[in-house]
């Protein structure tokens, strides 16, 4: 049984049970989330979304291929066996070519999921809950379409498999989310509080997509279709949140509970970890998270790079400038936050460093930004930040490396400020590996 479908079994049974997906290419964040995954013995679920990777390089500039390749050297290097990195893919399907009528955007998606299954990804979330250019924008948009090209996708999933169990004989199956009702990537630009997908709804889009799977021939795949997505209420705004609420999802938990399959949460970002467990128990048994992680490194490089303005204060040249090298970036090509922030210019100076959107995130891998970051952590490595400072701005891992947990390192501050975000999730969802017999190498 896949490991996703005995967590999801347990959920089902009532236990506390679930797992965490980290939806972000951050080699920081990355290396956060299977840091944590090797102390706690427990699966790191890691996806990419379709607009950070794909077969055109996205905005990272890495294929599936590349991706999956950089996740495993990271954990190689941290001795976590193969075996607990699991690959996902999110939101994958026609959303980085809106703009492009049916046959043509369908086609760059089939090749992006093909791609990902090549790559090794053992979770597809096939994501085709939005218009493409041919698309009557004035027309109903029916949950009818979006099954229909969600199973052309798992059509293409299944035939790059059966090419990549090939080479993997032993390989697994990939499983699947469906889902109409997706809260929108990278956050929601409508101030208002987000609601809840009604039970009815819920219902009738997987009874849609059993019959979709069924009519195109693959209704034994469907027993691969392990969740699917709903809003549940929750969502992060520029400056506001909107915490989960279980009374508002009454019926439509119930009805989950009924369905083999399970929610898959998105925008769960910035939810405490009590919230996350009573969602979890709700049958929520994957949670997504990715802004919320850039935002936690976001923190830790804005609170490093004040102590190193303190530390090197008579040594002007020295200094890396993090966060004005990074606000310079953000000006230069607004294209990634403008539409998020509106306001005065004093508001978006505000947003562009603190907003829960943490748009910022897609620059981090700008060359600029890479070189200021690696003088930060060299400024700072060497035991060099006073702890009195450390206490300062970054308290709980004042205290871990009082303990001797941490080294009084940036890189290994900075990891530990990210694995406190990470840590919710754990808690939340029982550190995610419950009642599974799992494997870990040694160095």
């Amino acid at each position: 049984m896949h490991v996703l479908q005995e967590i999801i079994r347990e959920n089902k049974a009532g236990h506390h049970s679930g797992i965490y997906s980290c939806c972000s290419a951050n080699e920081d964040v990355i290396r956060a989330v299977l840091l944590r995954a090797q102390r706690t013995k427990t699966v790191a679920l890691i996806e990419s979304t379709s607009n950070q990777v794909n077969q055109m390089g996205g905005y990272t500039g890495m294929t599936p291929a590349d991706f999956a390749a950089f996740v495993h050297r990271l954990a190689r290097e941290m001795g976590l066996a193969a075996h607990n990195v699991l690959l996902g893919g999110d939101h994958l399907g026609p959303l980085p070519w809106v703009n492009l009528p049916e046959e043509e955007a369908m086609a760059h998606a089939e090749e992006l999921v093909a791609a990902c299954v090549k790559a090794g990804y053992g979770k597809i979330h096939l994501d085709t809950s939005m218009r493409v250019a041919s698309d009557d924008p004035n027309a109903p948009f029916l949950t009818k379409t979006c099954a229909e090209r969600g199973v052309r996708l798992c059509v293409a999933c299944e035939k790059a498999f059966e090419e990549y169990r090939a080479e993997h004989p032993k390989a697994e199956p990939p499983v699947y989310i469906i889902g109409s009702e997706v809260p929108v990537p990278g956050g929601d630009f409508n101030a208002g509080e987000m609601g809840a997908t009604t039970a009815e709804d819920a219902v009738n889009t997987i009874a849609i997509y059993r019959q979709a799977y069924e009519d195109a021939g693959i209704a034994h795949v469907w027993e691969r279709v392990v969740g699917i997505v709903v809003e549940m209420g929750v969502e992060f705004h520029e400056f506001t949140l909107d915490e989960y609420d279980r009374r508002k999802t009454t019926d439509l938990v119930l009805a989950m509970r009924k369905s083999p399959l399970c929610i898959e949460g998105h925008s769960s970002d910035y939810q405490t970890a009590a919230n996350l467990g009573r969602m979890c128990e709700d049958g929520v048994a994957i949670l997504k998270v990715g802004p919320a992680f850039t935002f936690s490194l976001r923190e830790a490089m804005f609170a490093l790079e004040a102590i190193e303005r303190e530390v090197y204060r008579d040594e002007p040249e020295r200094l890396s400038n993090y966060r004005a090298v990074l606000e310079q970036c953000m000006l230069e090509d607004p294209r990634y936050w403008k539409s998020y922030y509106p306001g005065s210019e004093n508001e978006q100076r505000i947003a562009r460093a603190y907003s829960f959107y943490d748009r910022c995130r897609y620059y981090l891998a700008r060359p600029e930004v890479v070189e200021a970051r690696a003088k930060l952590i060299e400024n700072l490595s060497g035991n060099t930040i006073p702890l009195c400072m450390l206490s300062q701005y970054l308290p709980n891992q004042y205290f871990r490396v009082r303990r001797g947990q941490i080294r009084n390192e940036a890189l290994d501050i900075i990891l530990d400020r990210i694995g406190d975000r990470v840590d919710c999730y754990l808690e939340a969802t029982n550190n995610c590996g419950r009642g599974i017999d799992l494997e870990f190498s040694t160095r």
